[in-house]
C-alpha cells in the first residue's frame, strides 16, 4: 500500500511540472508559437519581360487531322481544304496468291473511297462534301494558290451527310454511298463509290491519285478528317490481263501516302503580341523575374496568369480551342525544351476577348520547390494545328495591359523559443 501511494503522488507530481498552470486561463508556454499565419495576395505587374512568340512547331502536314472549313461572311473568312495521294499498285497486279506471274492492269471497274470525319459541328445544316481529282504532285510544300484551278474544273463526286445521314440503314441504293455512326468515339466512317470515269487508273502513273475536298452548308461549316489509322483508304476493283483475258482483282486496301490540308488566308506574320494556336502553331514565352521573398520564404497556395486579348480571338465559331501553360527546361528560345511533367489549361471562345486565366499553382510550386529550374512560362496550343483557331495577348510592353501574375501565399510561420 505504501509503495502504490508514493507511485500516484510522483504522478500526481509529474503533471504538475508539465503543467504550467492548472487553472483557466492558463499561460501558454515559451516555445508556443508567438505570431499567427498570415496569407499574402499579391499582383506581380512588372517582373513578367522579354516575352515573344515563334511560329511554325506543327505545320499543317504534321497535324493528326485535315481540316476543312467554309467561313463565307464570318468574321475571319476561312477556307479549308483537306488534300491527299494515294499510291497505286503500279502498272501490273499478281494475277493470283498461287504463284507470282502478273498481268496488266487494263483499268479499274470502280472504286471505293473511305474518310473518316473525326470532328464536326452538329448544329451545321446540308453539310455537304464535295471531292476532287487533284494533280499527284501534291506535296509538303503545296499551297492554296496552286491547287486553286483543280478545285474548280475538277469535280469527281458529292454527297450530301445530312441526306445520307436520314437514308434507311444510312447507306443510298442509288449512288452506293453510307455512312456509319461511331457514337462512342462521335465520328463518321463515310464509304464513297467511284464509278469508272471517276475511279480513272492511270498504269502510267502506277496508279497514284490524289483527291482534295471542300465542304459547304447552309451554315459556317467546320470539320476534321482523320489521318493514319483513321484516314482516307481506298479499294480498287481493278481489270487486269491474264494472257488475254480480263479478269476482275480487288487487292487490298491502300492508306494515303501523303496527308495534309490547305487554306486561305495564311496567318498574320507575328508582331509584338503574343500568338498562340493557329496554322503552322504558334508558341508564346513569357519569362518570369520571379521574387525570392516568394520563391525563398514562403509556401505558394495559388498563382494565376492574366493575359488580355490584343483582338479578338480567331478560328471557326463552333471550334472552341485548349491553350496551356508549361514551363521548360531550359531558356534557348524558340527551341526551349518544354517540360511536359506539369501543365495547366484553359479553353479559348472564338471572337472573345475578355481577360483569359490560366492557373498555374502547380508550375510555380515547381520553381519554388527547385531553385534551378527557369522561370519561364510557355504558352502553347494544347492540340497543336488541329484547330484554326489563334489568339493574340498584349505582350509586356504594353503597360495598360502587360501580361500579370497573381500569386497567394504563406509567409514563413514564425516559430517561439524554447
Amino acid at each position: 500500500m505504501t509503495r502504490r501511494r508514493l507511485a500516484v503522488a510522483g504522478a500526481v507530481l509529474l503533471v504538475a511540472a508539465c503543467v504550467e498552470q492548472l487553472t483557466a486561463p492558463g499561460d501558454c508556454p515559451d516555445y508556443c508559437p508567438s505570431g499567427q499565419i498570415t496569407i499574402v495576395d499579391t499582383l506581380l505587374t512588372t517582373s513578367i519581360s522579354r516575352d515573344s512568340s515563334y511560329r511554325g512547331y506543327v505545320l499543317a502536314y504534321q497535324s493528326s487531322v485535315m481540316l476543312a472549313a467554309h467561313l463565307p461572311g464570318a468574321t475571319d473568312t476561312l477556307d479549308g481544304r483537306p488534300i491527299f495521294r494515294i499510291n497505286g499498285y503500279g502498272a501490273h497486279l499478281r494475277i493470283s496468291t498461287a504463284d507470282t506471274s502478273t498481268g496488266l492492269i487494263l483499268g479499274a471497274d470502280s472504286a471505293r473511297l473511305q474518310v473518316y470525319v473525326v470532328r464536326r459541328d452538329t448544329a451545321t445544316h446540308n453539310l455537304r462534301l464535295q471531292f476532287y481529282r487533284l494533280p499527284i504532285t501534291i506535296d509538303t510544300a503545296t499551297t492554296f494558290g496552286s491547287v486553286a484551278a483543280p478545285f474548280t474544273d475538277s469535280l469527281l463526286r458529292s454527297v450530301n451527310i445530312d441526306t445520307l445521314l436520314a437514308q434507311p440503314g444510312r447507306k443510298d441504293t442509288v449512288t452506293g454511298d453510307s455512312v456509319v455512326v461511331d457514337t462512342v468515339n462521335h465520328r463518321l466512317v463515310l464509304s464513297l463509290k467511284l464509278d469508272a470515269p471517276a475511279a480513272r487508273y492511270v498504269g502510267t502513273d502506277s496508279g497514284t491519285v490524289a483527291y482534295g475536298i471542300r465542304i459547304a452548308a447552309d451554315t459556317l461549316a467546320s470539320i476534321a478528317f482523320g489521318k493514319g489509322t483513321f484516314g482516307p483508304v481506298l479499294q480498287w476493283y481493278l481489270r487486269v490481263d491474264s494472257l488475254g483475258t480480263p479478269v476482275a482483282r480487288k487487292p487490298g486496301v491502300l492508306s494515303a501516302g501523303f496527308a495534309s490540308f490547305v487554306f486561305a488566308p495564311s496567318p498574320a506574320p507575328l508582331d509584338s503580341t503574343l500568338a498562340v494556336g493557329g496554322v503552322p502553331s504558334a508558341h508564346s514565352l513569357v519569362r518570369v523575374a520571379f521574387p525570392k521573398f516568394i520563391r525563398d520564404s514562403s509556401q505558394i497556395i495559388r498563382g494565376t496568369l492574366f493575359l488580355v486579348p490584343a483582338v479578338p480571338a480567331r478560328g471557326a465559331p463552333a471550334d472552341s480551342f485548349v491553350i496551356e501553360a508549361r514551363t521548360v527546361f531550359a531558356d534557348f528560345g524558340a527551341k526551349s525544351p518544354i517540360d511536359p511533367r506539369l501543365g495547366d489549361p484553359t479553353v479559348i471562345h472564338p471572337d472573345s476577348t475578355g481577360t483569359v486565366k490560366i492557373e498555374v499553382t502547380n508550375l510555380l510550386q515547381l520553381w519554388a520547390a527547385d531553385s534551378t529550374h527557369p522561370t519561364v512560362f510557355v504558352v502553347r496550343p494544347q492540340a497543336e494545328a488541329q484547330f484554326f483557331g489563334e489568339i493574340r495577348f498584349y505582350p509586356s510592353v504594353a503597360p495598360a495591359f502587360r501580361p500579370t501574375l497573381q500569386v497567394t501565399f504563406v509567409r514563413r510561420f514564425p516559430f517561439g523559443v524554447p
